[in-house]
């Protein structure tokens, strides 16, 4: 069978190679395919990051099929319906600010919340010149999907709005915005945290800081339920 490969971030620039073509054998399983890349390409280790299938999170045990894509994605740093507005924008978020706060305020809604991320300078004691995002777009607005859904199996909430910065985010500006309104103000600000910590954890984006000497991707944690083992 014959599947194709993609590798983001910094496994992307550990190997050298954006995506690939693999003739596998049936049933061969995503920690297969994890193994064979790292052998092929030393220094490149994926068991901290996540895996999936055709834009879904996969483990480690997932049996590929013909025509399947396989996406390999570091540990992150982060659809609209008429309650969510979900999107990714390489434009600056401030502008849509006001709408967006004047939009989840509803006469229903006791509390509303709004988080901003911002890039900060110096950060661990140096100058940042500027943060470069980047992003699986596929996946990630399926991920919002999924973070906005889980909000609200733990609160009732009223509309909830998460934008996130691709591209160059400069410091002081925006790289996410998160939104949130609900009947009481316990629920719109656990929800609101609750957000931006699943961000750090799931949305297949991810953050180089450039700084005047030099760069670096900034790796956090990953899902442990869906973290791939070395």
């Amino acid at each position: 069978m014959r599947i194709k490969v993609r590798l983001f971030a910094a496994y992307r620039e550990r190997a050298g190679v954006e995506a690939l073509d693999l003739e596998l054998p049936e049933g061969t399983r995503v920690r297969q395919v994890q193994r064979e890349l790292e052998a092929r390409y030393p220094g490149l280790s994926l068991g901290e990051g996540m895996a999936a299938v055709n834009a879904e999170f996969a483990t480690g045990d997932r049996p590929l099929q013909d025509g399947d894509e396989l996406a390999f994605l570091p540990p992150v740093s982060g659809g609209e319906g008429a309650d969510e507005r979900l999107f990714l924008t390489h434009d600056p978020l401030e502008p849509l600010l006001p709408e967006l706060l004047s939009w989840a305020v509803r006469p229903e809604y006791g509390a509303s919340v709004l988080f901003l991320g911002t890039t900060r300078s110096p950060n661990k004691g140096r100058t940042v010149d500027h943060l470069v995002y980047e992003a699986y777009p596929e996946m990630a607005e399926r991920v919002l999907a999924k973070i906005a859904a889980e909000m609200r199996k733990r609160h009732p909430l009223g509309r909830i709005a998460i934008g996130h910065r691709l591209g160059r985010v400069n410091p002081g500006e925006a790289s996410v915005a998160i939104v949130v309104s609900s009947g009481h103000r316990p629920e719109a600000f656990a929800a609101a945290r609750y957000a931006i910590e699943r961000i750090k954890e799931i949305l297949p984006v991810w953050k180089k800081e450039v700084f005047e000497d030099g760069e670096a991707w900034v790796e956090g944690g990953a899902d442990p339920g869906l973290r791939l083992e070395p």
